[in-house]
């Protein structure tokens, strides 16, 4: 229910979802009478009926509301009435496009964090110049990081790039200010000794370039300023793409030109767009949360679902509590 464009884009996604992976089965967690009216309209009749089940939720958490409401007057909320599926293993993993501060919340609370997991982190696939994207975690769970967080999140997300993106050995680097090994704050200095005496591919400090470049396959930093690289990134898309399209539209021969490249460039900025990766995983919680962006329309809750499914054949969360407690006695 959460969500700009919420039920019909969920709803929507939802059907997308049930046509391309055959083996899915869905709960649809909101108010039950506004969702089975909107069901045909959407598409989720027929063949797929069999597939999807409406889980009844009386009330949302909206974008004004504090995200603690969830285990107070909003206990009956979609996104708990999910988070609570999941803890009773009714379902593998949910998928939420509203209140991001109450998803994580939900997540935490009432999914529940793994052991050894003080701060779950919020990871983001940023493109750059290779084929594959960078795990980048943290982009905004924790505001306020310790060295030991970091160097949590720094774990989970290798794990994340084995066994969701297929990366052997992972590639892991820290952001700094500078490659050098004494460049950095006093929680990043920190940090990067604990990584040093971990089992992952520490290569050492990841400046901010080396987010696009490819160098690394993830780069670890405190939620306050993964959240400001993301942002950016969001913005820096968002003017790129409309200044190269007035460029291209400021001439008859641009024109031309921007008829002969159209191709090309609608695969690049398909890279730039939030849509295809649908949203963000929370790692270090016992399950799958996948987090959306706000906007999001019926392609991104799709591959939102996605993602989940990706994490749960992955065995995301069991694999990322196998590692934390086979570096424990090193801890």
């Amino acid at each position: 229910m959460g969500g700009d464009h919420a039920p019909q884009a969920t709803l929507d996604g939802a059907r997308q979802a049930l046509e391309s992976w055959p083996d899915l089965q869905l709960l649809l967690v909101g108010d039950e009478a506004r969702l089975r009216g909107a069901l045909s309209a959407h598409g989720l009749s027929g063949a797929l009926e069999s597939r999807f089940e409406l889980v009844h939720a009386a009330s949302v958490v909206d974008f004004h509301d504090e995200p603690m409401a969830i285990l107070k007057e909003k206990k009956d909320s979609s996104i708990r009435v999910a988070a609570q599926a999941v803890r009773e293993g009714r379902a593998d993993g949910m998928v939420s496009m509203g209140h991001t501060g109450a998803a994580m919340v939900a997540s935490t609370l009432v999914i529940g964090k793994l052991e050894g997991v003080e701060r779950p982190g919020l990871a983001s696939l940023m493109p750059n110049l290779s084929s594959r994207p960078t795990v980048f975690i943290e982009v905004g769970a924790n505001i306020d990081s310790r060295a030991d967080h970091i160097a949590c999140f720094a774990l989970m997300g290798a794990v994340f790039a084995e066994q969701v993106l297929g990366v052997a050995s992972p590639k892991v680097g820290l952001l700094s200010v500078g490659e050098e090994d004494s460049k950095g704050t006093a929680v990043t200095l920190e940090a990067a000794e604990r990584l040093r005496g971990m089992d992952l591919n520490f290569i050492g400090n990841a400046e901010g370039r080396d987010v696009w470049n490819g160098r690394f396959d993830v780069i670890a930093c405190d939620g306050f300023v993964g959240n400001i690289v993301l942002k950016s990134a969001e913005g820096m898309a968002k003017m790129v793409g409309t200044g190269l399209k007035g460029a291209l539209m400021s001439s008859l021969r641009a024109k031309l030109g921007g008829w002969l490249v159209k191709p090309a460039l609608q695969d690049f900025f398909k890279q730039l767009d939030y849509r295809e990766y649908g949203g963000l995983p929370l790692l270090g919680i016992k399950g799958v949360s996948v987090i959306g962006h706000g906007s999001s329309d019926g392609r991104a809750v799709k591959n939102g679902i996605g993602a989940a499914i990706r994490a749960v054949d992955g065995r995301l969360h069991e694999r990322i509590q196998a590692r934390i407690a086979q570096l424990a006695p090193k801890a």
